[in-house]
């Protein structure tokens, strides 16, 4: 079985910029939504890498939990945060999601999970991973993210795991149509209010065709 944070470790650790330092254009949108409700908005950035995003969010004043697998990559964060202010609005947690997130009920306005859900996660992990991601957030949160699609160029290489689910060259991915996306979302409780597709580059990456989501945890929902 990999071990996938040893994988990106060694990634972090080689490339410290792979994703560059400024906020995603997603990140930004779902900050703008968050600026309606009321103190303290919590946000969950769910495999945050060395936080670009999470410290986007924290400087907008928002409350993060900043949750990665990656032990170099949290401390990347941690050493971007220390002794400035930023450092009380975040909490970075070395964690895997697959375990539960270390959150209780209803605690949180938002999870946010750029290229995420599109790592090597079967169907039935991304159903668990949907469903807890639904838990920890309160009723009308948002969720809200990025994924690889079908339409990616690297869509179909290598050896085929599972239904659009390959193991790449470096790395296996699951890719994601619109209509498998909307249905783990319902499944979870979720309605998808914005969908696009479209190119993202951040830092040294760039990658074609990404489903862009949010969406919203429907009100009376229980897991």
């Amino acid at each position: 079985m990999t071990d996938w944070s040893r994988v990106w470790d060694e990634t972090y650790a080689k490339q410290p910029k792979i994703y560059g330092d400024e906020p995603s254009a997603i990140a930004v949108q779902l900050a703008d939504l968050l600026r309606e409700r009321p103190s303290p908005v919590r946000v969950l950035d769910l495999g945050c890498g060395y936080g670009r995003d999470s410290i986007y969010f924290a400087q907008q004043g928002f409350e993060v939990t900043a949750l990665d697998c990656s032990p170099v990559a949290i401390q990347m964060l941690q050493e971007r945060i220390v002794n400035t202010d930023l450092a009380a609005r975040i909490t970075p947690i070395v964690a895997d999601a697959l375990q539960g997130i270390p959150a209780p009920d209803g605690y949180f306005d938002a999870v946010y999970a750029y290229l995420f859900f599109c790592l090597a996660f079967t169907d039935a992990e991304l159903t668990k991973l949907f469903a807890e991601c639904s838990r920890v957030l309160k009723p009308d949160s948002y969720l809200a993210g990025t994924v690889r699609s079908v339409y990616d160029r690297s869509y179909g290489k290598g050896e085929r795991i599972e239904p659009d689910m390959f193991a790449l060259p470096n790395a296996v991915r699951h890719f994601f149509s619109e209509s498998y996306l909307e249905q783990k979302l319902q499944e979870a409780g979720f309605s998808l209010k914005s969908l696009e597709r479209r190119d993202e580059a951040v830092g040294e990456s760039h990658f074609n065709d990404v489903l862009v989501f949010v969406a919203q945890k429907t009100k009376h929902h229980t897991n």
